[in-house]
């Protein structure tokens, strides 16, 4: 009896495909225009200047001045636009979170932030000391200190008349008020705006 020869010729197999993670959602584009950025800075310019010019008015004029209570409607009009700006970018970015699944994003916003805060931390050198911003933010804090002082003087934890209690808790506030407003429209908001422009 004979045998019947069988050939079985064997065909390299291409390998299998390595396990796919499931793709991750990406989230939409949140980029603020630049128009909204200037305008937010705008806006917060004239608040600024606002308080300030209300703070000399009821120094020049006194208190129940109209100029004082006019400047004050100007810095909180100004703060309008802010607010919405922020209420709408909040809706925005609540609206992609879902749209990628809240737990995913929460995720990869805490990893986000972990990044973040290491090259902060990372890069606090002279070099960002020497920022007009930073040293503006520096500088304002000691105008709010003095801010703060004028408060206690007005609580009267110090042995002095009503009346001088009044003209130098007033003096403190409103020099902190003073201070603090003009470094923010002169120093802060324009470096602000600067660093924008030159990222166009």
């Amino acid at each position: 009896m004979a045998v019947a020869e069988v050939v079985l010729e064997v065909l390299p197999q291409p390998a299998p495909p390595p396990p796919q993670e499931p793709a991750a959602v990406a989230l939409p584009d949140l980029a603020v225009p630049k128009v909204f950025q200037y305008l937010y800075l705008a806006s917060a310019w004239v608040a600024c200047a606002g308080v300030a010019a209300s703070t000399v008015a009821r120094r020049a004029r006194g208190e129940d001045s109209p100029l004082v209570y006019a400047f004050l409607k100007v810095s909180l009009g100004a703060l309008v636009f802010p607010a919405l700006l922020i209420v709408v970018f909040t809706l925005r970015l609540t609206r992609a979170m879902r749209a990628a699944g809240f737990r995913q994003s929460l995720r990869a916003g805490a990893r986000a932030i972990q990044i973040q805060s290491r090259k902060i931390f990372g890069a606090l050198t002279w070099k960002v000391l020497r920022d007009p911003a930073v040293l503006g933010w520096l500088v304002s804090l000691l105008f709010f200190l003095l801010l703060g002082a004028g408060v206690l003087v007005f609580m009267g934890p110090l042995p002095m008349e009503e009346s001088q209690r009044n003209r130098i808790g007033y003096a403190l506030i409103d020099a902190g008020l003073l201070g603090d407003m003009a470094i923010f429209c002169f120093i802060i908001i324009p470096s602000f705006a600067l660093k924008l422009w030159r990222n166009e």
